[in-house]
């Protein structure tokens, strides 16, 4: 699906197993430095974890998720997830296209996703680099997690939410 001509890239449903490497260098590649800027690198490397995977249970969670994927030019630069019960689990943009639109539009494309699906209200856990980005969308924070644990590192996020109706 395309979002109106003036957004600067086209949105479509990820393509197993052909996304999994792009999607996959999109997550590595934004923690590894947009994230860092708001980070410590322990936490950094805690959430990124190894730089090469067996992409089969990326591909899978991908596939759980209706994944939908940013493309500039055929390139991906960007992709989200929304899962059955409305959380928006991933939102990943690559930093060379960061703040140009690819993010907002990823998130306008899940909530129509979501309305589509009849949910009435969406549940994110954003990093500090996105909620920014959310917040534009009308997501509100529900509460700080300042003790989010990734592989054993606290990485604070926070949750956040939006209501649909």
């Amino acid at each position: 699906m395309s979002i109106e001509a003036r957004t600067p890239c086209d949105i479509r449903t990820y393509r197993s197993p052909d996304d999994a490497t792009a999607t996959f260098d999109v997550f590595q590649t934004a923690i590894r430095q947009t994230a860092a800027s708001v980070y410590e690198p322990d936490q950094v490397e805690a959430w990124a974890g190894p730089a090469r995977t067996d992409l089969s249970n990326w591909d899978t969670r991908r596939r759980e998720a209706a994944t939908l994927v940013a493309e500039v030019e055929g390139a991906v630069v960007g992709f989200a997830d929304l899962t059955s019960d409305g959380l928006v689990d991933m939102v990943f943009v690559h930093p060379r296209v960061g703040g140009k639109g690819i993010a907002r539009a990823l998130l306008t494309a899940v909530i129509r996703a979501a309305r589509a699906r009849g949910l009435t209200e969406l549940r994110t856990f954003a990093s500090r680099s996105a909620q920014p980005a959310f917040e534009r969308l009308g997501f509100v924070v529900v509460a700080d997690r300042p003790d989010n644990m990734v592989r054993g590192v606290a990485v604070p996020n926070a949750e956040m939410r939006r209501n649909l109706a």
